[in-house]
C-alpha cells in the first residue's frame, strides 16, 4: 500500500493516537500481565491435550477447536492485530493496533528504561534499535561508522541522564510515543509495510523535534530519505538470507501466487471473452500471479488515471509520455490494485486487458479484421467488467484513410458512448502529429501526461534492484553507489529516462567490480565507470587536478592569448562548479562574450570545452545568423504540430552535459532571445511535445559583435576594461533587453589584438603544424622571419586574428603538401622555415632518425 497520509488529511479527516493499555501500567504491573498471559496459554495447551484425548465426542470437537485458535496465534505471533491494508481513511485510529509485536517491544523497553534511568526516550530508543542487525546493516550501508555512531548516542545519553529537575513522566512519554507512531506510519505507508516496522520507527528520528538527534544526526550527515531508502536495503537484504527475493524487481509487488484466469465478477454477470483473450494480455492475471504490478512514484499520475476510468461519463484516458517513462508499469499496478480492490467502488471486478493490435491484424484480410473488430467489441460489451488498454493507440489513427480498415473509425461510436472504460498510450510527437489534430478522437479521452519520475523515487527502486544484483553477483553495494548512479544517470546519461538511466550505470559499476575481484560497490567505483563511459572528469577534485584547477588561467593561456578578463570569469567559474559551489537552478554558468570578430571568443569557448567537457565534440554549437525569422525559430525549438524536432531541444536531450555557443547571438529572432529568459534563469525549458530540457548541467556562452566599436574607442582614449564593462553594460540594452542581459552569469569585454599578440598565436598555430608532420617523422623549425612576415600578411584591425589562419594555409600549408607529395620532404627530413621578403623558403637542414 503506497500512499502518504498528509498533515492535512490527518487534521481533518483522521485522529490518530496511541493508545495501550500496557503503557499506562506500571513496569511491575506490565511484568506481571506478561507473566499471567503466559501461565494461561500453557493451561489452554494443557486443556487442549485433554480434550483431544478425552472419550467424550464433543470434548474431542472442543479440543480441535482450541488447536485451531492456538496455530492462528501461532501463526499471527509476530503480527499486528491489523494490517496496514485496512488502515481506515478516516475517524479515531489507534496506532497500536498497526504495530508489529517486536517493535512495540522496543518502545516499551525504551519507555521503562527512560522512566527510571531519567534518559531522554528518543536516544533510549534509537540505542535500543542500533542492537538489530538490520538498522546496523542500513547504517553500514550509507558508510556511517557504526561503531562511533552507537559511542555517540551513548555520550549524549549520558549527558541527558545528568540533567537537573524532574525527568520524564509517564504522561511526557505517551506523548513521545505517540510523536514516534504518526511518523513511523507515514514512513510505513511510503514503504508499502504492512505493519509498522522497527525501519520505520529509526527511519522517523531524523524527523522528530529533538535536539540531541538533530545534533547525532548532522555529525554523521545523516539524511531521513536517505536513511528511510538504505534501510529498504537492510530489511529486505535479511528477506535474501531466507532465500525470498523475487527474480525481477516486478516481483516485489507480492509474492507469487498460482492463479488460474479469472472471468467471473462477485455478482456472477460477466461473461467469457475467448475473441479479445486471443489477442491481448490480462494485466489482472499478470499482477495476482506477482509478475506485474510494482509501482514506485507515478502518484499523480495514478490517481487521475483511476479518478478518469471511474466516472460514469466519458471514462477514457490517454497515458502520453516518452519511451521507457513508466506508462506500461502504472497501467500494471492499476491491474495490481484492481486485483486488490484498492479502487472505487465503481471499478471493483474489472478485469484490465491489453489489446495487442500486432497480433490482432497480423495475416488477417480487410473483411476478417473487420469481423475480429466486431466480435471483440461485442464480447466486451457482453463481459461488462473489461477495461481495455491499447498500447500505440496512435497506429488506430495512422490506419484511418486507407483502403483496408480505419480502426479509430470502428471503435470512435464505442469510444463515444461510454460503453467500456479504455486506457490508450503514445508518444509526445505521435500525439502532436496523429492524435491531437484529431479533435473528435483526442476529446473523447482525458490527456494524462507521464512525466518521469523524481531522483528519490528512483534511488528507491535501484534500492530493490541492487538486492538482486547483490545476490546474482555476489557484491555489496552500499547505498552511496545506489544514490551516485541515480545523480550520474540524471545528469550525463539522459539517453534514457529514470530509473533505467541509472540501474544500467548500477550493473555496469557493478559488473565492473565483480571483474576486479572487488567485494563491495561504493558512490567511487560508480563514479569511476562514469568517467569511462563519458570520458569526463567527474570525481571532486584533488591532487594534481586541483592544482590544475587553481593553475587554470596559466593552462588558458597556453592556447588563448590575452583577454586577461575573459580567462578569468570563465577559471572562476569551472573552480566554483567544481567545488560544487556553483548556483543551483540554473546553468552551471553562463556569459555573453563581447568583442570584435577574431578576438579569441569562439577560442575560449573550444578550450573551455576541452577542459571541463573533455572534448570539443561536447560543444553544441549554433549560428544564430541562421535563426532569424519565425520558420526557423520552428527549427530551433520544434514546430507546433510536432513534425519538426528542434534542433537545440534534441541537443541538449542528447547531450545534457556540454558547453552550448550561441554564436551572434544578437541576430536571433526576438522570440528565441525570449526564450533564454527562461533558460538562463531557471535552466530548463519545455519542448514543442511537451518534454523538460533540462539546461542544468551546460555551461552557456552567447558571443556577439554589438558595439565593437565602443570598446575600440575606448581602449584606444586609455579607459580600463572595469570602466568599459559598466559603460558596455549599459548600451548593450540598445541590443538585448535588461532582463536579459542581467540573467547572464558574467557579461565579458573581448579587447582589440595587437600585432605583438598576432606573433604568439602564429606561434601556437605553427607549433600545430610541426605536431602534425612530426607524426609522418618530419622535423620542422621556424625562424623568427617568418613569424613577422605571417604576422604582417595576416594583420587586419577590422578581422582580428581570423585571417591568420588564411594566410598559414596559403603560405605555409598549401607549399608544405606539394613537397611532401612530391617526395621532396620525407621521412626523416629535417626542414627549416624562413621568410625573405614575402617569399617563404624551406630549407633542408640534414636528416633526422626516423
Amino acid at each position: 500500500m503506497q500512499q502518504e497520509i498528509s498533515k492535512t488529511k490527518r487534521a481533518q479527516e483522521l485522529k490518530l493516537s496511541f493508545n495501550d493499555p500496557r503503557l499506562r501500567m506500571s513496569w511491575p504491573g506490565r511484568f506481571l500481565v506478561r507473566i499471567l498471559s503466559y501461565i494461561g496459554y500453557l493451561v489452554l495447551a494443557a486443556a487442549t491435550a485433554t480434550f483431544i484425548l478425552s472419550d467424550l465426542t464433543w470434548m474431542r470437537f472442543f479440543g480441535i477447536f482450541l488447536i485451531l485458535f492456538l496455530l492462528d496465534r501461532v501463526m499471527h505471533l509476530r503480527q499486528a492485530d491489523k494490517p496496514l491494508t485496512e488502515f481506515p481513511r478516516k475517524g479515531r485510529v489507534n496506532l497500536a493496533l498497526f504495530l508489529r509485536p517486536k517493535a512495540f517491544g522496543i518502545i516499551e523497553k525504551s519507555f521503562d528504561s527512560s522512566l527510571i534511568t531519567r534518559h531522554d526516550f528518543f536516544l533510549e530508543l534509537a540505542r535500543q534499535l542500533l542492537n538489530f542487525s538490520e538498522i546496523e546493516s542500513g547504517l553500514r550501508r550509507l558508510d556511517i561508522p557504526f561503531d562511533e555512531f552507537r559511542q555517540k548516542i551513548e555520550e549524549f545519553l549520558s549527558a541527558s541522564g545528568r540533567g537537573e529537575g524532574v525527568g520524564p513522566t509517564q504522561e511526557s512519554l505517551l506523548g513521545n510515543v505517540e510523536l514516534l507512531t504518526v511518523s513511523a506510519l507515514n514512513r510505513a505507508l511510503e514503504s508499502g509495510h504492512a505493519f509498522i516496522e522497527l525501519s520505520d520507527l529509526f527511519s522517523s528520528l531524523p524527523l522528530i523535534e529533538n535536539e540531541s538527534l538533530k545534533r547525532i544526526f548532522g555529525i554523521f550527515g545523516i539524511d531521513a530519505g536517505d536513511l528511510e531508502r538504505a534501510l529498504i536495503f537492510s530489511s529486505l537484504s535479511k528477506s535474501s538470507s531466507f532465500g525470498r527475493l523475487p527474480g525481477s524487481v516486478a516481483g516485489f509487488v507480492s509474492g507469487p501466487v498460482r492463479s488460474r484466469h479469472r472471468i467471473m465478477n462477485r455478482d456472477w454477470t460477466s461473461r467469457p471473452t475467448p475473441t479479445l483473450d486471443r489477442y491481448s494480455t490480462d494485466f489482472t492475471d499478470l499482477a495476482r500471479q506477482g509478475r506485474a504490478g510494482f509501482l514506485i512514484g507515478h502518484k499523480e499520475e495514478l490517481e487521475r488515471l483511476i479518478d478518469t476510468l471511474a466516472r460514469p461519463i466519458n471514462p477514457n484516458a490517454l497515458l502520453i509520455g516518452e519511451s521507457g517513462i513508466g506508462k506500461e508499469t502504472l497501467v500494471a499496478h492499476l491491474a495490481y490494485k484492481l486485483s486488490k480492490d484498492e479502487v472505487p467502488q465503481a471499478l471493483f471486478d474489472k478485469r484490465l486487458v491489453g489489446l495487442e493490435l500486432g497480433s490482432l491484424v497480423a495475416g488477417a484480410p480487410p473483411e476478417e479484421l473487420n469481423q475480429r473488430l466486431k466480435k471483440i467489441i461485442e464480447e466486451i460489451i457482453t463481459a461488462g467488467n473489461i477495461i481495455i488498454y491499447i498500447a500505440d493507440i496512435h497506429n488506430l489513427v495512422r490506419t484511418s484513410g486507407t483502403a483496408y480498415l480505419s480502426a479509430a473509425d470502428e471503435l470512435m461510436p464505442i469510444i463515444m458512448n461510454n460503453s467500456f472504460p479504455i486506457i490508450g498510450a503514445t508518444y509526445p510527437k505521435e500525439f502532436k502529429q496523429f492524435i491531437e489534430p484529431r479533435s473528435d478522437f483526442a476529446g473523447a479521452f482525458e490527456i494524462i501526461r507521464v512525466n518521469e519520475i523524481k531522483e528519490d523515487e528512483a534511488e528507491k527502486i535501484l534500492s530493490y534492484d541492487g538486492l538482486l544484483l547483490e545476490k546474482q553477483f555476489g557484491v555489496t553495494i552500499s547505498f552511496g553507489a545506489v544514490k551516485k548512479s541515480v545523480i550520474l544517470a540524471k545528469k550525463y546519461f539522459r539517453n534514457k529516462f529514470l530509473p533505467a538511466s541509472a540501474e544500467e550505470l548500477l550493473k555496469s559499476a557493478v559488473v565492473d567490480v565483480k571483474r576486479r575481484g572487488e567485494k563491495v560497490l561504493g558512490p567511487e567505483q560508480v563514479i569511476r565507470v562514469a568517467e569511462a563511459k563519458v570520458n569526463i572528469p567527474i570525481h571532486e577534485a584533488s591532487g594534481d587536478e586541483a592544482k590544475q584547477l587553481l593553475n587554470l588561467e596559466n593552462i588558458i593561456h597556453e592556447r588563448l592569448i590575452d583577454q586577461e578578463e575573459a580567462v578569468r570569469a570563465v577559471s572562476e567559474s569551472l573552480r566554483e562548479y567544481r567545488s560544487g559551489l556553483s548556483r543551483a537552478g540554473g546553468p552551471i554558468s553562463s556569459f555573453l562574450f563581447v568583442g570584435p570578430t577574431g578576438v579569441g571568443k569562439t577560442e575560449l569557448a573550444k578550450i573551455l570545452a576541452r577542459v571541463q567537457f573533455g572534448s570539443e565534440k561536447a560543444m553544441v554549437r549554433f549560428d544564430m545568423t541562421e535563426y532569424q525569422d519565425k520558420q526557423s525559430f520552428y527549427r530551433f525549438i520544434g514546430s507546433p504540430d510536432g513534425s519538426v524536432n528542434g534542433t537545440l531541444t534534441d541537443a541538449i536531450l542528447q547531450k545534457p552535459y556540454s558547453l552550448v555557443l550561441l554564436d551572434e547571438f544578437e541576430k536571433a529572432f526576438p522570440d528565441i532571445l525570449n526564450l533564454f529568459l527562461q533558460v538562463l534563469d531557471d535552466g530548463r525549458l519545455t519542448d514543442n511535445l511537451g518534454r523538460v530540457v533540462d539546461f542544468q548541467n551546460t555551461v552557456i556562452i552567447a558571443t556577439s559583435n554589438a558595439h565593437s566599436d565602443i570598446i575600440n574607442d575606448a581602449l584606444n582614449k586609455g579607459q580600463s576594461m572595469s570602466e568599459i564593462s559598466e559603460y558596455l553594460k549599459k548600451r548593450l540594452t540598445d541590443v538585448f533587453k535588461p532582463e536579459l542581459i542581467n540573467r547572464f552569469s558574467r557579461i565579458v569585454i573581448f579587447k582589440n589584438l595587437l600585432p605583438v599578440d598576432l606573433a604568439k598565436i602564429v606561434s601556437i598555430n605553427l607549433q600545430d603544424v610541426a605536431a602534425m608532420v612530426a607524426e609522418q617523422g618530419i622535423k620542422m623549425e621556424f625562424d623568427d622571419s617568418l613569424i613577422s612576415e605571417l604576422v604582417k600578411l595576416g594583420y587586419d584591425p577590422a578581422f582580428g586574428a581570423r585571417p591568420l589562419r588564411r594566410v598559414i594555409d596559403e603560405k605555409l600549408r598549401a607549399p608544405l603538401a606539394q613537397k611532401i607529395l612530391k617526395k621532396t620532404v620525407n621521412r626523416g627530413s629535417h626542414i627549416k622555415v624562413s621568410s625573405v621578403g614575402e617569399e617563404i623558403q624551406f630549407n633542408e637542414i640534414g636528416e633526422t632518425k626516423a
